[in-house]
């Protein structure tokens, strides 16, 4: 059974706009840091077990499939791993829902991580199925600026609602952090 990871602060939820919520089991620093690094750059896959254990008591009640945020093809084919499809298949078995890859990715976009929001590209995904009823929950890594999940969101008609990452960092102009009580899935 997956530990939880030492000295990692709870990451708490972030409101996105468009009615787009994000829950996150850990802050983006110390241990969770490293082990979404491990799992990204190391293909690491008890990093993923570890995280998907707290992430899954995330996942709403109404939840009815996890969708996993896809990354994009040329860092898939480069690290060898898409770190939001094996997060969303662990939580799909603990919280036994399906998970299903109804998103396509660009080709590339450049990185992310240690960019300003002015220097950061926007991230563009293609949905593969529709139409599209609600109980669609996003599943990610990490969030930080909330661009890639909205864009997510966007291509599967804006009905995806809620969103689960393993790590929350970052701030969002004017946002307002809440961290109200999770209602556990089933």
């Amino acid at each position: 059974m997956p530990h939880r990871l030492p000295l990692a602060r709870r990451g708490g939820e972030r409101h996105l706009g468009d009615g787009l919520v994000v829950r996150a089991a850990y802050a983006h620093e110390a241990a969770a840091r490293r082990a979404v690094h491990d799992l990204k750059y190391r293909r690491n896959l008890a990093a993923a077990d570890t995280l998907a254990a707290a992430m899954a008591a995330l996942v709403p009640r109404d939840a009815v499939v996890l969708v996993p945020v896809p990354r994009s093809v040329g860092r898939r084919i480069r690290y060898g791993i898409d770190p939001a499809a094996e997060l969303a298949r662990r939580v799909g078995r603990r919280v036994d829902l399906p998970v299903l890859a109804l998103l396509r990715p660009g080709i590339w976009w450049p990185r992310h991580a240690g960019r300003s929001g002015t220097r950061r590209s926007t991230a563009r995904f293609h949905a593969l199925a529709g139409p599209f009823g609600p109980g669609i929950v996003l599943v990610d890594d990490v969030v930080t600026s909330g661009a890639t999940l909205r864009a997510a969101a966007l291509a599967l008609s804006g009905l995806p609602t809620h969103g689960i990452t393993a790590t929350i960092g970052g701030t969002i102009r004017g946002e307002v952090d809440t961290s109200p009580e999770v209602h556990h899935h089933r």
